[in-house]
């Protein structure tokens, strides 16, 4: 999402941010009724994507909080790193704790980038933490503690919580984006927050800055596709049109075999202006379906693709959004649950949806099941 807010004057830019931060609760409604959500996890660091893991277990990459923030040297106001206060948090039951922390955080205009998404393997945890955005080929001149900007990172998944320093990396999703800039955008941009693992030692990653699909395994980084431009809408701060940037947020797995791939859109994020992609291994890119808003995770149920919109009017009116059911080759996608506080990740675990809420809150974000039945 690091490219979203660059054509928005500067005065503008600080109240959106402090508005993201100042999202509040808003009371979630449920289809069919009496099958309302259940809160299974709380206290959490704007929580965004999560995944089922062995055990039953759920996994949620906290991005981390912005207490204290210094510039990046060579980079604009905009970009600043936060320390090591991201994390990840294992729920299970009604317990939960957090088995990584230490991971290293940025505020860039008011949005926090860090622990973007988080899968266990076995005894295996893969974390993946998001990119510089624009100051992507600032990274080097960085303390060494923020090196992991933008990399995929494992390590076993020990009894004891470990520590970003445990983790190793498996993919340079940053410097890829830096060497490459497969979308020909300048300067090289990189926030890649999404995943899904193809196997042990494979994944398939979205880059919501290089605006990619990227695929990883030993072999190193590869892209796979390059997202469009949506068509010139016009801007609500000035004259003239923009072309909003793709902004893909995560990847799945279809039926099919098929890379399905969320986008978020970027400024001025249209309302009805996203699309699901669908990708083939060889790279070829069309439609799924589109008419949906600032999506940001997708999941699988058998055949059935279900879809997180962050907000279903526009990126300015509070971040109301909701769970949808796509339909395949539509515009118009069933509500499963709206009415939700920023939603951001979904997964599917047998009847149930777990969705992170209150994403870009510092403390205040959630998880909560809905009944799928």
């Amino acid at each position: 999402m690091s490219r979203r807010l660059r054509s928005i004057p500067a005065a503008v830019i600080a109240i959106v941010g402090l508005g993201l931060i100042a999202v509040t609760a808003s009371p979630a409604t449920a289809a069919p009724p009496g099958s309302g959500p259940v809160t299974v996890a709380t206290g959490l660091n704007n929580p965004r994507q999560l995944s089922v893991g062995p055990g039953q277990r759920l996994y949620v990459a906290e991005a981390g909080t912005a207490d204290s923030c210094d510039p990046i040297p060579g980079a604009g106001p905009e970009f600043q790193v936060c320390g090591l206060t991201g994390s990840v948090t294992e729920v299970s039951g009604t317990h939960q704790r957090r088995v990584v922390t230490g991971l290293p955080t940025m505020d860039f205009l008011g949005e926090i980038v860090g622990a973007s998404d988080v899968a266990v393997r076995g005894g295996e945890i893969i974390v993946l933490i998001g990119g510089l955005a624009g100051a992507a080929t600032a990274r080097d001149s960085l303390p060494d503690q923020y090196s992991a900007f933008g990399t995929l990172r494992t390590a076993r998944l020990k009894s004891a919580p470990l520590t970003g320093a445990d983790l190793t990396p498996v993919a340079d999703l940053n410097a890829h984006e830096v060497a490459n800039n497969p979308d020909g955008n300048i300067p090289p941009d990189s926030n890649a927050v999404g995943f899904t693992a193809l196997s042990a030692e494979s994944w398939a990653v979205a880059d919501a800055g290089g605006n990619t699909l990227l695929a990883v395994d030993e072999g190193g980084e590869s892209t796979v596709g390059v997202f469009p431009n949506g068509p010139p809408v016009p801007n609500p701060f000035g004259p003239g049109l923009i072309p909003p940037q793709a902004v893909p947020t995560d990847v799945a797995v279809g039926p099919d075999g098929a890379f399905y791939v969320s986008q978020l859109t970027g400024f001025p994020f249209p309302t009805g202006g996203s699309t699901i992609w669908r990708v083939t291994v060889d790279g070829q890119v069309s439609a799924f379906a589109t008419g949906l808003t600032m999506v940001t995770s997708l999941a699988w149920k058998g055949d059935a693709l279900y879809a997180v919109q962050l907000d279903d009017g526009n990126f300015f009116d509070g971040h109301v959004g909701s769970l949808r059911k796509v339909t395949a080759g539509g515009s118009v996608h069933e509500a499963v649950i709206a009415n939700l506080s920023a939603p951001y990740g979904v997964a599917i675990r047998g009847n149930s949806a777990f969705l992170t809420v209150d994403s870009v809150s510092a403390g205040g974000g959630s998880v909560i099941e809905v009944d799928l039945r």
